[in-house]
Order: C-alpha cells, then sequence, then structure tokens
C-alpha cells in the first residue's frame, strides 16, 4: 500500500464504523461522529453508506490528511504516537499493507474495502470501563438508580441499541458492497451474541466471496460459538482478539458477570479449533486503565505464560471513560506507579511496551483524581464489591477509601 507520507491515514477513505447506537465515524477511536451539512449526526438507520463516505465531512477530513495536517478527531491516536506507542492509525496501515488501495488519494472516497461494526449494544457483561454506550447489562443497571427512567440516557441506549435488528435496509446496504469488503471487524457488544452477523457471514459463503474476506472480533471471552466452526473455515482470516485485562477475581471484578475459570476454559477451547483450522488466529488485547495499571506486571506474566497460544498481544490505552483513563491519574499515583512499573519483572518481550505505556500515562494531563474515586465508589456500591480487599495496592496508591 503506497501513501503519501508518514502521518497519513487511509480510514477515511476506504473505511467505516458503526457505532452501537447506529452512528457512524471514520474510525472507532475518532472523536467525532460524522454529521451532514447541517450539522446532524448520520445513522445508520435512515442513511446509506455513500452518502456517508460522500459527505462534505469525510471529503473535509480527507483534505486534512493530504494536506500533511493532524485532524482533531484523530487526537487519541496522535497521544499514542507522541508516547511512542502504536496506534490505530499504524496499526491499522501495518493489517491493511497487503491490500491494494490503488496509488491515487484524492478528496474523493474509495470503494469501501474495511467495515467496523458494532451491531447494537447487546452484552452479557458490565465491565467497569464500559457504559450503557456498549453494554445492555451496563444500562439496565444503570436504570435500577434512576429517576425518570423512560427519560433517561440509558433507556435510550437500550433503546438505540437494538437497531441493527429494527432496520432491514441496513442489511440490504451491506448486501450490496459486500464484493468490494476485504476486511469486517465486529466488536460489540459482545459479537458472538448477535446472530444477525453469523447470518450475514453465512449468506457471503453461500455467495462463494467468503475466502476474500479477514475477519476480525473483539470478544469479553465468555461466549463460545458452537455453530461458528462451519462459518468461520470458509474465510481468508479469522482473528479473535480477547480482551484480557487482568486475571482471577480482579478480572471479574473490573469484568462483572465474568467467571474467570468459565473464560480460562472458552480459551482452550479456541485454541483446540486453531489446531484444526490455520486461517484462525487468537489474540489477546489488554486495555490499560487505572484498575489494571498496578497489577500489568501479573498480566504480563499470564500472557507469557500462554503465549504460545496467541498470534498477536496488542496493549490498549483507554480513552473513551476518560476518568478511569491512567493519563488523568493524580500526579502522585503517576509517580509512585512509574516507579513501581520500573522496578517490577517484565518479560523481555513486554519491556518496550510497558516503556510505551508510562510515556503514554505521563504525557497526559493529571487530574485530582476526584471524578475517578467518586466513580469507583459508587460501583463498588451498586454491586456490592471492595476495590480495596481485591486490590489494596491500587487502593493505597489513589488514596481510595
Amino acid at each position: 500500500m503506497k501513501i503519501p507520507h508518514d502521518k497519513f491515514c487511509v480510514l477515511p477513505w476506504i473505511s467505516l464504523e458503526a457505532s452501537p447506537i447506529g452512528t457512524v465515524r471514520p474510525c472507532c477511536l475518532a472523536e467525532d461522529e460524522i454529521v451532514d451539512n447541517n450539522g446532524v449526526k448520520f445513522n445508520l438507520k435512515s442513511t446509506d453508506f455513500a452518502s456517508i463516505q460522500n459527505s462534505e465531512y469525510m471529503s473535509q477530513l480527507r483534505q486534512e490528511f493530504l494536506s500533511e495536517r493532524s485532524p482533531a478527531t484523530c487526537r487519541k491516536c496522535w497521544a499514542v504516537e507522541d508516547a511512542g506507542g502504536t496506534s490505530k492509525r499504524q496499526h491499522t496501515l501495518n493489517r491493511l499493507k497487503h491490500m491494494d488501495t490503488g496509488t491515487e488519494w484524492t478528496r474523493d472516497a474509495k470503494p469501501l474495502m474495511f467495515l467496523d461494526l458494532k451491531l447494537g449494544n447487546i452484552c452479557n457483561l458490565k465491565c467497569r470501563i464500559c457504559g450503557s454506550w456498549s453494554s445492555s447489562q451496563f444500562a439496565t443497571e444503570e436504570l435500577k438508580f434512576t429517576d425518570n427512567k423512560k427519560s433517561s440516557f440509558h433507556y435510550q441506549m437500550l433503546r438505540d441499541g437494538a437497531w441493527p435488528r429494527e432496520n432491514k435496509n441496513f442489511w440490504d446496504e451491506i448486501d450490496l458492497c459486500l464484493d468490494e469488503i476485504r476486511y469486517i471487524e465486529f466488536t460489540g457488544g459482545e459479537p458472538f451474541l448477535i446472530q444477525e452477523h453469523f447470518d450475514m457471514l453465512t449468506g457471503m459463503v453461500q455467495r462463494g466471496i467468503a475466502h476474500q474476506v479477514e475477519i476480525h472480533y473483539n470478544t469479553n471471552g465468555t461466549v463460545f460459538p458452537e455453530h461458528a466452526e462451519d462459518i468461520w473455515r470458509h474465510f481468508k482470516t479469522v482473528e479473535i482478539a480477547f480482551s484480557i485485562d487482568d486475571v482471577g477475581a480482579r478480572f471479574e471484578y473490573q469484568r462483572s458477570n465474568a467467571v474467570w475459570t468459565e473464560v480460562c476454559e472458552n480459551l482452550d477451547r479456541f485454541r483446540d479449533l486453531k489446531e484444526i483450522y490455520p486461517n484462525i488466529q487468537l489474540q489477546i488485547c489488554t486495555t490499560v486503565n487505572v484498575f489494571n495499571i498496578r497489577y500489568l506486571d501479573q498480566v504480563a506474566a499470564w500472557i507469557d505464560t500462554n503465549r504460545e497460544s496467541f498470534n498477536f498481544v496488542y496493549w490498549n490505552m483507554l480513552h473513551e471513560i476518560w476518568h478511569f483513563s491512567i493519563s488523568r491519574l493524580p500526579q502522585k499515583a503517576k509517580e509512585e506507579l512509574t516507579s513501581y512499573l520500573r522496578s517490577c519483572k517484565i518479560p523481555a518481550e513486554f519491556v518496550d511496551e510497558f516503556d510505551r505505556i508510562i510515556n503514554f500515562m505521563n504525557n497526559g494531563e493529571s487530574s485530582d483524581g476526584t471524578a475517578m474515586l467518586e466513580a469507583m465508589r459508587q460501583l463498588d456500591y451498586r454491586r456490592n464489591q471492595s476495590l480495596v480487599t481485591l486490590m489494596p495496592e491500587l487502593a493505597a496508591i489513589i488514596e481510595y477509601a
């Protein structure tokens, strides 16, 4: 893939991301949703892909990259790169480097090759670094503590998160562009709970185009789709990335409703599947956040012990829930955590990555920690849990009581 310069991103030309409620962004990390000329957000419940791709918003975004500017909506990637990490932009360039996008780049869109589909917010977990936007379980919990339920944000998310099951036009629109598609990401919610996406993949197998398409999943590891084997074996590659942010009881604390032993059993089943079908690849995606930053050495040790099972390990930085981002920790906590991470034993292959994590943390604008502590206390109260009991070392560093 030939690109105009080293700060270039191909996604505004070839990709769209469908959010859990049907709004659209150039990618999952873009700050802003795509809007029409009146500033109204596009929504896949009522708008086709071509109208979004060819909008003035997207044309201007493409021009910014052509002019070698750094679009503000891409702030999260720039922050990761400034810390020396590998951003979504860079990871995508590497991931799609073998695909033919042509050599000419103008303000005009290219055919859609990459779809990032969050097909609603159906999920069986209520992770602490998530929210009603991406988890039906989280939204349901929030409603228990919300007055005027039907006018609340959480009720709206439950309603809007059902959009893929209520909009036949969306699936017709997908069908029109499938011949050009080469890469699809399914995240969520929990994608293995969304039957419609398996129906879509089955249709691709029946049309004889599955062999040219690569699939990527982000899954919480709690679900093993028994029927997927007969579908996945037809695709070029199937990458399954497991969100493993911690281990044991801390994993269960951070990802409420999950059972660590059941996740480990599912990982064994996926490993067996990988041995049968060489097109299946397994990954670990660890999202670094305030809950696991003190225990990353233990996460790294677990990954190292199971390293042969996984084709790739990705250390992801939490951005969206800003008060749980390590970049916003109080300065004193950053200093103590930096000292700990510099001194603890880390598998050699992760040393450079830990340096980048430390840089990302220290490059961010520190907060006083008030919003973080209030959110932690609220979740502990609602779920009858205790950060102090499970993570006493972290509790001491952030002065949580």
